[in-house]
């Protein structure tokens, strides 16, 4: 069926779609004012002219929708989308004490469920799912140091194995794993003295890192994304180390081992998350710590137009989140973070 972006149209414009009520109810509306929300299977009432974000009979009406919380509440985590699994990994983090926690996310059953511990507990890290040799690796982070480890999980044994580790000790690090390059990338991040450009490259057959250009600024608490149309890693937002956040996006592009300035985000932030959509071919950078207050700000990078433009707001300020995009359900998930406290909230953001 045909998809519509329904942001803004009246019931009078929803029932020239031609759109038919799936069920009934004891005072139905006219026809085409009830709609079947897929995901939550039962009958929703949009009432006055208002419908929720969701998957409709025929219809998408983009927005923030709210899944089913994380089971460990935490901050500083990391996150990863296993599309052989089907299953989004929130991975270790820190709530009153450092954690190897590991919890999947399906959608299909809306439902977290524990997965093997992380062998390293620790915050402030990064991670990223190699489709090619079906492992996500957490990368780096704090204990009461910088650290250079880096695990990798395979969800067929569910267990965890060390990977070679990366040359640079650091954390409040980004990582994005390219596709077409088959390398995980490492970016910046806070070393032992300051904020990093450094770049670094993980390929798995080799299990070796090595050193790729530099980023052309430091920073850290920034995030990453990759952009498989385009076949560019952004590097988003984040702290230089002193004065104020930043807006800056840069690319790196492996086949010219180069990055280029992009246009600069609309929401000056760090701490925030990053993902890329693969079915609107849009990069999205969510939520994040602002000059004064956590945000609820989602901004969208279009490569064809080197463009950002406003996104709907999520639904809760946080910062000290982690996001990823799940291909298979066409959902972009803002995982966990910091309030006035480590919450749990997951929140999944659903594009035409």
């Amino acid at each position: 069926m045909p998809l519509y972006d329904l942001q803004g149209l009246t019931k009078l414009s929803l029932r020239q779609l031609n759109l038919s009520p799936v069920g009934q109810t004891a005072n139905p509306l006219e026809p085409g004012y009830y709609a079947e929300i897929v995901n939550q299977g039962s009958l929703k009432n949009p009432g006055a002219g208002q419908y929720p974000a969701g998957y409709y009979q025929g219809v998408t009406i983009p927005g923030w929708i709210t899944e089913a919380s994380d089971t460990t509440a935490r901050e500083w985590l990391a996150a990863a989308y296993d599309s052989s699994a089907n299953l989004t990994y929130a991975i270790d983090g820190m709530n009153s004490a450092l954690l190897t926690t590991v919890t999947a996310y399906s959608h299909a059953s809306n439902a977290w469920t524990a997965e093997a511990s992380d062998t390293t507990a620790r915050e402030s890290l990064a991670a990223a799912y190699d489709s090619s040799a079906n492992l996500t690796y957490a990368i780096d982070g704090e204990v009461t140091g910088m650290l250079t480890t880096v695990t990798a999980y395979s969800h067929a044994s569910n267990a965890w194995t060390a990977e070679a580790s990366d040359t640079t000790a650091r954390d409040l690090l980004a990582a994005a794993y390219d596709s077409s390059a088959n390398l995980t990338y490492a970016i910046d991040g806070n070393g032992t003295t300051n904020a990093l450009t450094t770049v670094t490259a993980y390929s798995h057959a080799s299990n070796a890192w090595t050193a790729e250009a530099s980023d052309t600024t430091a920073r850290d608490s920034l995030a990453a994304a990759y952009d498989s149309s385009a076949n560019l890693t952004y590097a988003i937002d984040g702290y230089p180390g002193t004065g104020a956040i930043i807006t800056t996006v840069t690319a790196y592009s492996h086949a010219s081992n180069a990055w280029t300035a992009e246009a600069s985000d609309t929401t000056a932030r760090d701490l925030l998350g990053a993902a890329y959509d693969s079915s609107a071919n849009l990069t999205y950078a969510i939520d994040g710590l602002g000059t004064t207050n956590a945000l609820t700000t989602v901004t969208a990078y279009s490569h064809a137009s080197n463009a950002w433009t406003a996104e709907a707001s999520d639904t809760t300020a946080r910062d000290s989140l982690a996001a990823a995009y799940d291909s298979s359900a066409n959902l972009t998930y803002a995982i966990d973070g910091y309030t006035s406290i480590e919450i749990s909230l997951v929140t999944a953001y659903l594009s035409v």
